[in-house]
């Protein structure tokens, strides 16, 4: 298909974006020893994930409505509860819970108070 321009370009940004996103925390890199800033910018660019909107997470309607229905709008948001938190919003279930949990592991993320 064909794309409006300021469409394109809008792609084109929110790409190079999330490619960018792992300098955002040139400071810190910049601290590290030389292997270990190799290691940080051969890692999955997870800086800056935060501030990106759950859209970036692609997931099922039902998952998605209800998380926008209590006010979850950024991956930080998400990223901030808890399961226990997430399971007492209505409709939003284990099945839920668990497209969530993958959806942040690709991104290297996960809920509060769980490990990887």
């Amino acid at each position: 298909g064909s794309m409006d321009p300021r469409d394109a370009i809008g792609h084109a940004a929110e790409i190079l974006i999330r490619q960018l996103a792992i300098f955002t925390d040139l400071d810190r890199i910049e601290g590290l020893g030389e292997a270990a800033a190799e290691a940080a910018a051969e890692a999955p660019a997870v800086h800056g994930m935060e501030n990106f909107p759950i859209e970036e997470l692609e997931l099922g309607v039902r998952s998605y409505n209800c998380l926008k229905r209590v006010g979850i709008e950024t991956i930080g948001d998400l990223t901030s509860k808890s399961e226990n938190e997430l399971v007492a919003i209505p409709n939003f279930g284990r099945k839920s819970i668990e497209e969530v949990r993958a959806a942040l592991s690709t991104h290297g993320l996960t809920l509060k108070g769980e490990d990887l």
